[in-house]
């Protein structure tokens, strides 16, 4: 009966020792269930946070890749802009060309004008004072040639007088030695002057 009895007791404290290790057991296992159920919500929210990052990186390679076409457009484009400068430079150059060319020679179509407008000036100058003295003896010579006119004008007056007075006694002698044949007796005749017979 001892030895059963030691034996039930031992059975007891083995059994004691079970449940206290089953205890431990349970303890440890609710621990490890916990522990799983944190780190499972941790693999959530990492998972959440990973197909986050993914998708923003997903987002950022789109990103990455439009400013990469982006900048081989802006590289495109700042060379289009480069080339184009180049030839506004090139133009400027030209034109600034043309412009001092240009300037030289207004400068020397003035020069010209200028030197043209004098010898002009001076030439209607001389011209002017030449016809004035022109005009000066041409008035004079015509002073005198009027002058002279009419004095060669009275003298032919005057011989014009004297002529037709001798015609006039040259008729009248005429009529007197002639009287029925003188063409002063017609009326019709232009030589019929009544007048010249007193």
């Amino acid at each position: 009966l001892e030895l059963e009895r030691s034996r039930h007791q031992a059975t007891l404290d083995d059994n004691a020792r079970c449940q206290r290790h089953i205890k431990e057991l349970r303890d440890e296992l609710a621990t490890l269930h916990s522990t799983i159920a944190d780190l499972e919500r941790r693999y959530s929210d990492l998972s959440a946070r990973h197909r986050t990052t993914l998708h923003s990186l997903d987002e950022v390679n789109d990103t990455s890749s439009r400013l990469k076409d982006h900048s081989s457009d802006l590289v495109n484009e700042n060379r289009r802009l480069r080339g184009q400068v180049e030839k506004l430079t090139e133009e400027t150059r030209l034109l600034h060309e043309e412009l001092d060319v240009t300037r030289s020679d207004i400068e020397e179509e003035r020069r010209r004008r200028l030197a043209t407008e004098v010898t002009l000036s001076r030439d209607l100058d001389e011209t002017q004072k030449n016809c004035n003295v022109k005009l000066r003896r041409a008035t004079s010579l015509h002073d005198m040639d009027t002058h002279n006119l009419k004095h060669d004008i009275e003298k032919l007056q005057d011989a014009l007088e004297t002529e037709k007075f001798r015609h006039s006694l040259s008729f009248r002698d005429l009529y007197y030695r002639y009287p029925y044949y003188s063409p002063l007796s017609r009326p019709c005749s232009p030589y019929y002057r009544p007048m010249l017979l007193d």
